[in-house]
């Protein structure tokens, strides 16, 4: 019986996808808990979506820990729970899992670039996606993003288009673009220490739109507002749906294939993985199915596969006669990799340099920035939910708590900043500036407080900015790393903004659907007419 690998790639993709949405979970039930309110809010949210997801995760996080606390065999184990939790924080750009800390490698070479240095904490992040791309290439994009499986499933679409009578196109692009878009963000970040490609990296897009709406979920209803809504979500939102709307309509494939930096990355430092797709010549039948079934346009059949393979083990699963195998090699077969699939011209080399000098980069004057960290609630707060944001940056560990963690306009907000020094947890006797920007659907970023500075005050620099109208904004910390600027920012939500572009979403959406169905009738009639 062949063994496929495709169950197995699914049930990974859909755990990681799972996982985005379940860690901002996981930490908004260990706030309740720590403030003694979960069973309060258990009873009150009965029924409801809240309600249910806050006893789906209660009743997971206590599977192997035996009832019984304080003398009572039948109390829930408290501390053994929030002890557990404490495992499970972060998102696809940043996460730590069971203690162990990932950083995805575009974030690594990100903050390298703006910080003009790498950190020992920043390393031991990219250690294991490091080692597993050294030996299993760019597995990252086949087996792990969920980006991946979310184009997969929207490819499936095409069939759907097709019966609406339109012929969706197969444009293809040059993979070399992915390069230069790679070499374009960390050469922006190292001229101007700011961060640029997680704007756009789709997988920190997409943990930041689960954990802003699972958050916005619980805030709603702590307010009285029940019910499963697209709350919280933003623009962003907006950006994945309108990617995927072109590789199902105009090209399969265009982002991963293309366009994406991370991947980039992922395929220049897996070009000498040594797990790799290999074909036995002897019994090879040229049917051409592999070829067919590559999602990454490769040629297998040929031996045409080099470093943008991702091992996904679809053309592994489709050769009948089995000549399609996982074997051990440093390369390719008949073909070099380095005729196959390196970008034309200087653009590879420039790009495989750019990422090895992230890696030796020396530590100079600049911003160090880590993207998009750790986000949870603040567990240890007994009243209103309180955000809190925890990363080392440089020597020093940050940690920021917002009271309330969603404001309401007009409403004056504490922000407490703790600076503490990485080693023996001092904290900084130097100033820390903060400052807010609001954030427009359109148009620049507008500053609405700050820059504030403040000096320290019993362990802890405090901010109180008043936030003018519901909306996205940003918030900047910045302070003095032994000489070298640094700074952190966060993006924070005020009231229920939303999306901007919500009601031309569900209009145009609307209305192009009403168009295409009945042009599809016209012309499904028409032909029924003419057969006749």
């Amino acid at each position: 019986m062949k063994i496929r690998a495709w169950p197995f790639r699914r049930v990974v993709q859909v755990s990681v996808l799972m996982a985005l949405f379940a860690l901002p979970l996981v930490s908004r039930y260990s706030h309740y808990l720590y403030a003694r309110q979960l069973d309060k809010l258990n009873e009150q949210w009965a029924g409801t979506t809240q309600g249910v997801l806050l006893e789906a995760t209660d009743a997971t996080m206590r599977i192997g820990i035996p009832d019984g606390e304080g003398g009572v065999a039948t109390r829930r184990p408290r501390k053994a729970i929030l002890e557990r939790a404490k495992d499970f924080y972060g998102s696809a750009w940043s996460a730590r899992i069971f203690g162990v800390s990932m950083t995805d490698l575009l974030a690594a070479a990100e903050s390298t670039f703006a910080s003009k240095g790498i950190t020992w904490v920043l390393f031991i992040g990219i250690l294991i996606p490091l080692i597993a791309t050294f030996l299993l290439g760019r597995v990252y994009c086949g087996w792990v993003c969920p980006m991946g499986f979310l184009f997969d499933m929207g490819y499936k679409l095409r069939g759907l288009i097709r019966f609406l009578e339109i012929r969706p196109l197969n444009v293809r692009f040059w993979t070399g673009n992915k390069y230069i878009l790679l070499g374009i963000g960390l050469l922006f970040s190292l001229v101007t220490a700011l961060p640029l490609l997680h704007y756009v990296y789709p997988p920190a897009l997409l943990g930041r739109e689960a954990h802003s709406f699972v958050m916005a979920l619980f805030d709603r209803a702590e307010a009285g507002r029940m019910g499963l809504v697209l709350t919280g979500l933003t623009g962003a939102s907006l950006f994945l749906l309108g990617l995927m709307a072109f590789e199902i309509a105009v090209a399969p494939g265009f982002w991963c294939k293309s366009l994406c930096p991370g991947g980039a990355i992922y395929s220049l430092l897996g070009r000498y993985r040594m797990l790799r797709a290999k074909r036995i010549e002897s019994t090879c039948t040229a049917c051409g199915d592999c070829n067919r079934i590559c999602p990454r346009g490769l040629q297998p059949m040929v031996d045409k596969v080099g470093m943008e393979c991702d091992n996904c083990g679809l053309c592994v699963d489709v050769c009948e006669p089995r000549s399609m195998v996982f074997r051990i090699s440093l390369k390719d077969g008949m073909v070099d990799v380095r005729e196959t699939s390196r970008p034309k011209g200087p653009t590879g080399r420039i790009a495989a340099m750019v990422c090895l000098m992230s890696l030796a980069a020396v530590t100079a004057h600049g911003h160090h920035i880590m993207g998009i960290p750790h986000y949870s609630y603040d567990e240890s707060y007994p009243q209103a939910p309180v955000l809190k944001l925890v990363e080392q940056v440089g020597n020093y560990e940050i940690q920021l708590t917002s009271y309330p963690g969603n404001p309401e306009p007009g409403v004056r907000t504490q922000l407490n900043i703790y600076v503490l020094e990485a080693k023996n947890k001092l904290p900084l006797d130097k100033p820390v500036k903060l400052s807010v920007f609001q954030q427009p659907a359109m148009g620049p970023k507008k500053i609405i407080y700050g820059p504030e500075e403040t000096s320290l005050n019993e362990n802890v620099f405090k901010f109180y900015p008043t936030y003018s109208e519901e909306g996205n904004y940003e918030v900047l910390i910045e302070f003095d790393d032994g000489g070298r600027a640094s700074s952190l920012r966060f993006p924070m939500v005020v009231g229920e903004p939303g999306s901007p572009w919500r009601a031309v979403l569900w209009f145009g959406g609307g209305l192009g659907l009403f168009v295409v169905v009945v042009r599809a009738v016209k012309i499904k009639r028409a032909r029924r007419m003419k057969d006749a």
